[in-house]
Order: structure tokens, then sequence, then C-alpha cells
């Protein structure tokens, strides 16, 4: 029986042992750029306050600090200590240890609330959204995002690795793994959905956007993420640290002859924006 059929997605997706990798790309994968965008979408004044939810290190947060200023305030929350210890030496004016729903907050605190690519991992993504809307302000705003669907096949080292791995782990484990992790992901990858959400959550003048960002980096940096995303993870769970190091090894000689040093490809996504009534 594989991990993910074994266990729930939270016993084998481990955020501490990533938390510095992860950092690494968000600037080379378009989080970072994602992030910044949807921090404009929201507005939140010069000396407001703002909540990031899922901060992981930090992309949103940092941006936020720009929004608002030194005199305002910008919380992160992740249920990961070690993204959070990352995020700490960032921009936030606190970060808290806490998952969606029941985030640690009173009603009507912040001007702003942000979840970019959050709510693919959560199982009861409405609860969740109730709750940010819950600890934002009347007439304050609500922003998420999430991966769109892709256009055309994915780029070679893509599915080089797919291939190899499906080929040691079994053909559909992959794709439970991924519906393990994030339950989600398909069902926002259709922008609509990403925009009824927040409606049925209660939010009013909802705005869709759809941003693309072209991604290129060194093709040994790009198999390198995948240490550190869901695919990677449960994976390296099921070969153990021996296997994972052999396949990793492995993956990297058939990339090298058969691919471009440079991987090239558009990361696309959905903003959602959406306002509290007063």
């Amino acid at each position: 029986m594989s991990p993910a059929r074994s266990r729930r997605a939270h016993d084998w997706v481990s955020y501490d042992r990533v938390a510095d990798d992860y950092d690494r790309f968000l600037g080379a994968n378009g989080y970072a750029a994602l992030a910044t965008d949807l921090l404009g979408l929201l507005s939140i004044p010069s000396g407001g306050s703002m909540l990031d939810v899922g901060c992981g290190t930090g992309a949103a947060g940092f941006a936020a600090r720009k929004a608002v200023g030194a005199d305002g305030l910008v919380v992160g929350v992740d249920v990961s200590l070690a993204m959070l210890r990352r995020a700490s030496v960032r921009a936030f004016s606190a970060v808290v240890t806490a998952s969606l729903p029941d985030l640690p907050f009173r009603d009507a605190f912040f001007d702003g609330v942000a979840a970019s690519l959050v709510l693919s991992h959560v199982e009861a993504y409405g609860a969740a959204l109730r709750d940010m809307v819950r600890v934002v302000k009347p007439g304050g705003r609500v922003g998420v995002t999430a991966g769109a669907r892709r256009q055309g096949p994915a780029n070679p080292v893509y599915q080089l690795w797919v291939e190899a791995a499906e080929s040691l782990v079994g053909r559909g484990a992959l794709d439970e793994a991924g519906r393990s992790a994030l339950p989600w992901e398909v069902w926002f990858s259709d922008g609509a959905n990403v925009a009824t959400a927040l409606a049925e959550a209660g939010l009013t003048g909802v705005q869709l956007e759809r941003r693309e960002y072209d991604v290129e980096m060194a093709t040994s940096e790009y198999l390198s993420m995948f240490d550190v995303f869901a695919y990677g993870r449960f994976v390296r769970e099921a070969l153990g640290e021996r296997g994972w190091r052999e396949f990793g090894e492995r993956i990297r000689n058939v990339v090298a002859e058969r691919c471009d040093p440079r991987t090239r490809y558009v990361a696309r996504y959905h903003l959602g924006i959406g306002r509290k009534p007063r």
C-alpha cells in the first residue's frame, strides 16, 4: 500500500523539512510575483492591517509591508514553525501558528486578508473562506490565488520526472498523492469556481483576474523543486532516503542527456478578490 493510501496527507507532507529550499524558489517560479500582484489588488491603505494566511516563508507579507509602511500591521499565519521562522525575519509584525478555519483573531480586525495558493490545501475550503471573511473589517477585502489549468503538454523535464517516478511508485500513485495533499487543486483551476467560492463566503463585488508569468531557470534548479513540492515529497517518502538519492541521480542523468540546460514554461494563476459588506 502506498503512503498516500495508508496515511493522511499531512503525515507525509513535511513542510518543516523543506522550508529553506522552498524559500529559494519563490522568485524563480513566479510565487513571489503572484503574491505581490495579489497585494496590489487588495489595496490595503498605508498604516493599515493585513493577514497573510498560509504565509509560508513570507512572499505576500514582504509585499504587504511595502504597502502598509512602517506604521502598518502585517501578521502571518501558517501551520509550519519552520516556515514561520523564515517568515519572521522578513517584514511581518507577528507570526502565529494556526490553521484554517479557527483563525485566532477577533472579528473584523484586519483591513485585508490574503491567502495565496492556500485553498487547494484545505479540506473544507468554504469554512476556511468564511473564517477569513470573519476577521476582515466591513468594507475590507479578501483575496486568494489558485493555479490555473495548464495549456498544452507539460515541459519535457516534468514529463520525464513523472514517467520515471511512476515507474517506481506505480501509475496513478502521483495523482492520488496530489489529491491527498491538494484536494481542491483541480476544482480551483477553473477560475469560475474561485469566483463562486468567494461569493458563497459572503463577499460582494467579486473580481477574477488571470495572470501568467514566464519562468526560466537552470534545469538542475527545476529538478531541485521536486524536493520541495508535493509529488517529490511523496516519492521520497515512498522510496526512502537511499532510494530517493538513487532516483535523483538517475533522473538527473536522463534529463541531462535529453533536455536543454535551462527550463522554460509559463506559470498560470487565478486571482480572486471580494469585499466584505458594510
